[in-house]
């Protein structure tokens, strides 16, 4: 059996190349990979908009205007309530409802009549857009009832 010998002087070629990046990060300044993990993040200033219940579960599309109350968490002012993917005119309340009026246009702008349904979601936006970044989050989704 031989054995192979590694000239002290001439370590394997992955020492050498890591050394040498060693080298020239110290050289060049970077003491961190800050820079580099950060580059191309999109910042958030608002957090994820979570939906837990819609209050009545169940409207009629017989011309009465009726007020649509949604419980969750993480609203914020520029929060908006979706109704089938469309932004709809919300009230912030606080951080954990919101408030829309569902009236006939409603049903007549965004679609919806009786023995179908609505999907319900909250998006919040952000206040500044960023090109190239997500203009908002959007909750999970919920079915409101139509008959």
């Amino acid at each position: 059996m031989r054995s192979r010998l590694v000239h002290p002087c001439k370590p394997f070629p992955w020492v050498r190349i890591a050394l040498v990046t060693l080298l020239t990060l110290l050289l060049s300044g970077w003491t961190t990979c800050t820079a580099i993990v950060g580059f191309g993040t999109c910042p958030s200033t608002v957090p994820q908009p979570i939906l837990i219940s819609l209050s009545p579960d169940t409207v009629s599309d017989d011309g009465e205007s009726v007020s649509l109350d949604l419980d969750g968490s993480d609203f914020v002012p520029q929060s908006e309530i979706m109704w089938n993917g469309n932004a709809l005119q919300t009230r912030f309340v606080d951080s954990r409802h919101l408030q829309a009026t569902i009236t006939q246009q409603t049903f007549a702008s965004f679609g919806g009549s009786a023995g179908n349904s609505a999907q319900i979601s909250v998006r919040s936006q952000e206040s500044t857009v960023v090109l190239g970044c997500p203009d908002g989050l959007i909750s999970a989704t919920l079915v409101l009832l139509i008959n």
